[in-house]
């Protein structure tokens, strides 16, 4: 299964926020979380986005979910920060699930 954040913060903000990131991402996640990509993008409304994809196990969705919240907590006090995630599955996952049935 695949957890996916997405966060947003002032571009008056991202020099703070770029050295928190390099020293969040310098502590390893547990082996069982995977991350592949951290994407961002820039302007509008409402500033910088970033978009983690992250992939975790069934049977460690919870672990992973915590493991995030402690990730994320590198930010909390950054003005303007906010942040989501959510679970996703591939389509050949969904599409199993719903032929299971």
């Amino acid at each position: 299964m695949f957890i996916i954040s997405t966060s947003t913060y002032p571009p008056s903000k991202n020099r703070d926020m770029i050295e928190r990131f390099q020293k969040a991402v310098a502590v390893a996640m547990p082996s069982f979380v995977k991350r592949h990509y951290v994407l961002t993008s820039a302007g509008g409304e409402p500033g910088i986005k970033v978009v983690g994809i992250y992939e975790v196990s069934d049977d460690k969705v919870a672990d992973g979910m915590k493991e995030l919240l402690r990730y994320f907590q590198n930010f909390y006090d950054v003005e303007g920060y906010r942040y989501s995630m959510e679970t996703m599955l591939t389509a050949q996952e969904a599409i199993a699930a719903l032929l299971a049935r």
